[in-house]
């Protein structure tokens, strides 16, 4: 009997993952969840006025079921993280990041809801097993794929006339015309770039991932969900690769900066980043990992990746999983042995593959951060120039009514 104790003991302790202790610092990249399209709610034929999806979420937020799986993702991460990080929230021992889009900050609060329900000594509410963890809003964590187009207009300009950027719709009309060509029939668009293709890929998809009678798959659809999700996967990783050495350079500097900015403090156990699928996919195009999946993570995906110090050697170890309640496997660039990493190795292997935050912020924007300032300086040098201006004018002025009366014979003195 104790044998077949100590045997399913030992199947529980090997199931239930667990952080090694030479564990020194993590970033945790992970997916939204699951929520409504932003575009095509209705197609034409549909009744424009019928709004019961509105009992799902808003277009573009989180479902419930969306939030449930962002808080099942942070107990997951619990469990695996939980002794690193510390029963205690501690404000300076880690920071969170989110995207400017709703559905990435909202994720973030229902993960940290299952990641960090409050220790005893923390909690505010008797009835509500929750603690606030701050967070920054990063909109550049926005700026990957398809969001690039609607959120950078120096880079858009640049390269929507491009016949790179048109061959990417080229070939996904090649490799799936009859597709294509139903999309163009039921929407009345002639869907001639790889955005506007999307906006009507990604309506049906998240309708078929979703699964709602109040958000249904179009009749015309049924039979052809395989072709959505290949055509989904064919769009994003396209564009992920068109756009490598832009926005998957700026994740690699990313990565890096977390790395270097810890190790000069020494203080900090983690980084959370709550984005979007692409921002992985970016990752894994930028770091080219091998045996990465044909495919886009589901809501709730995760990368952690992870710096270790063993004998005095940091090395870095990277887990994917694919969806919110999905195994982590190792993974890691072709050019590291085993998926693992030295810090040493992935600082050759970005070189000359990082984007300065500046670079990109210009490069997206047209802007600056040094504009603000500069423009804020130059109000003050207008305001304190026409202040002299105004002062010397005056004491003008004073001086030459000062002179006139001096010269006025009926004000000279009579007498010396």
């Amino acid at each position: 009997m104790l044998k077949v104790y100590l045997f399913f003991l030992g199947i529980f302790c090997f199931c239930v993952p667990r952080v090694e202790s030479t564990l020194k610092f993590v970033q945790i990249w992970y997916r939204h969840g699951e929520r409504l399209p932003t575009h095509y709610l209705s197609f034409p034929g549909d009744d424009p006025t019928d709004l019961k999806y509105l009992q799902l979420a808003y277009p573009g937020e989180l479902t419930n079921r969306g939030l449930y799986q962002e808080f099942t993702l942070g107990e997951n991460m619990k469990n695996i993280y939980g002794s690193h990080f510390g029963p205690i929230y501690r404000p300076p021992e880690f920071k969170v990041f989110t995207g400017k889009d709703n559905r990435t900050s909202t994720s973030a609060q229902a993960f940290f809801a299952g990641f960090w329900p409050p220790a005893k000594s923390q909690q505010w509410n008797s009835q509500l097993n929750w603690i606030p963890i701050a967070q920054e809003t990063d909109e550049s964590l926005d700026w990957v794929s398809l969001g690039v187009f609607e959120n950078c207009p120096v880079y858009s300009n640049s390269v929507t006339g491009t016949e790179a950027y048109k061959q990417i719709g080229n070939d996904i009309e090649a490799t799936m015309p009859e597709f294509v060509k139903l999309l163009r029939n039921k929407t009345g668009d002639p869907l001639n770039t790889p955005n506007l293709l999307n906006h009507v890929i990604d309506s049906l998809k998240v309708r078929l991932l979703i699964g709602s009678d109040l958000l249904p798959l179009p009749k015309w659809a049924i039979g052809w969900e395989g072709a959505i999700i290949d055509a989904s996967y064919i769009i994003h990783d396209s564009i992920v690769k068109f756009q490598n050495e832009q926005v998957g350079y700026y994740h690699n500097e990313l990565i890096m900066s977390f790395f270097e900015n810890h190790l000069k403090t020494n203080k900090t156990k983690g980084i959370f980043i709550s984005g979007h699928d692409t921002n992985l996919v970016a990752i894994w195009e930028s770091l080219k990992f091998k045996n990465a999946p044909r495919d886009i993570p589901n809501f709730g995906g995760s990368l952690s990746i992870e710096l270790h110090e063993i004998n005095g050697e940091h090395i870095v170890k990277f887990f994917l999983s694919m969806g919110f309640n999905q195994t982590r496997v190792a993974i890691g660039p072709e050019l590291c042995s085993n998926n693992i990493c030295t810090l040493e190795q992935l600082r050759n292997i970005t070189q000359n593959s990082r984007k300065l935050r500046e670079t990109w912020v210009y490069e997206c924007t047209g802007l600056t951060k040094t504009e603000p300032t500069i423009t804020g300086t130059m109000i003050v040098i207008l305001a304190i120039l026409l202040l002299i201006t105004i002062i010397l004018g005056y004491t003008t002025f004073s001086y030459k009514k000062q002179l006139n009366n001096l010269r006025d014979p009926e004000r000279v003195r009579l007498l010396h």
